[in-house]
This record gives C-alpha cells, sequence and structure tokens, in this order.
C-alpha cells in the first residue's frame, strides 16, 4: 500500500489514517498493491486497495466517525460510480453490495 501523505494537510492525514484503521478494523487486507490519498479533483480522501472492487473515501466536510465514511463502486465500462455509507456494514456486506454492483453492470 503507497501511502501519499506528502502534501496533505493536518485534516486530510487524520482522515487518511481514519480511513486506514476503519479498513483494518473491517478486516481489509491492505498488504497488497494500492494507495491511500487525496483525490485532486474531489478534495476526498480514499483508500484503494486491487484486492477488493471498491474504495473508502470520506468527503472533504466530515467527521472522524463510520458514518462518515463511504464505499464506492465504479464501473470500469461507462465510469459511473455508485457509493454507500458502510455505517452498519462489516466487510461482507460491502463486498457483497460491490459485487451487486458488478453483476447489475454485467446485466
Amino acid at each position: 500500500m503507497e501511502y501519499k501523505l506528502n502534501g496533505m494537510g493536518d485534516w486530510e492525514r487524520k482522515k487518511a489514517i481514519f480511513l486506514m484503521s476503519i479498513a483494518e478494523g473491517l478486516g481489509m487486507n491492505l498488504n497488497s498493491y494500492g494507495e491511500v490519498a487525496v483525490n485532486q479533483n474531489s478534495g476526498y480522501t480514499y483508500l484503494w486497495s486491487e484486492n477488493y472492487n471498491f474504495s473508502l473515501y470520506m468527503p472533504i466536510n466530515c467527521e472522524l466517525i463510520k458514518a462518515d465514511v463511504y464505499a464506492l463502486w465504479t464501473n470500469s465500462d461507462d465510469g459511473r460510480e455508485e457509493e454507500i455509507s458502510i455505517k452498519d456494514m462489516d466487510l461482507k456486506d460491502i463486498e457483497k453490495w460491490a459485487d451487486d454492483q458488478e453483476k447489475g453492470r454485467e446485466e
């Protein structure tokens, strides 16, 4: 996992650390290729890993609470994005949600 903390402000760094904590708490494997960074277009702080077909992110204006963490799935064919709050979800729920998005893409 590549941690792109350089250039992040204090708030973005806190969100990046919080996202890593949430991911580890969910049981996500963070030992593969991926990154934690700030999207320069949206300003959102995100965590992406090649092991999963979703990313986790936090918007610009948020608190350091799980209710402010979202899963994002992107359609690789047309770029359409779907998101969901992971407030009441575990890793299995998030993976099922992302898999359902993928199945919907194929139909």
